[in-house]
C-alpha cells in the first residue's frame, strides 16, 4: 500500500481557490485541535522546506488568527520559522467573491 503525500506537500500549481479552500479547512482544524496525539503527531513532523508559499503563509494566518503563534513555535520547533509571517507577494483567493473579514489572513495576503 503506498502512503499518500499529505495534502499541505501536494504539488499546488495548478489550484483555483476551491482547493485552497479545502487546504485552509483542513490546517484549521489540524491546528484547532492540536491537542489531540494524531494531530500534534502530524504538527511535529511537518517540514516547512516541503511546503509551498502559500501553504506556509496559510499557517501562519491560522496561528494568528486563534491568537496560537507563540505557543505552537515554542511547543513545535520546526514551525519556528520567520517564514510564517511573510506576507505572499500575490494574493491568494480562498473563494472566488472574498469577504476579507479576517486581518490575520488579510495581513498574509490571503483573499479569504
Amino acid at each position: 500500500m503506498t502512503e499518500q503525500i499529505p495534502i499541505y506537500y501536494q504539488d499546488q500549481s495548478t489550484w483555483g481557490p476551491e482547493e485552497f479552500n479545502y487546504l485552509n479547512s483542513y490546517l484549521n482544524r489540524l491546528f484547532l485541535y492540536e491537542a489531540e496525539d494524531e494531530k500534534s503527531n502530524l504538527i511535529s513532523r511537518m517540514n516547512l522546506a516541503k511546503m509551498s508559499r502559500e501553504t506556509i503563509a496559510l499557517i501562519g494566518a491560522i496561528l494568528s488568527h486563534y491568537g496560537k503563534a507563540p505557543y505552537i513555535c515554542a511547543k513545535y520547533p520546526n514551525l519556528n520559522s520567520s517564514e510564517l509571517w511573510a506576507p505572499l507577494e500575490s494574493p491568494l483567493r480562498l473563494n472566488e467573491q472574498p469577504v476579507n473579514i479576517f486581518p490575520s489572513y488579510k495581513n498574509m495576503n490571503i483573499l479569504y
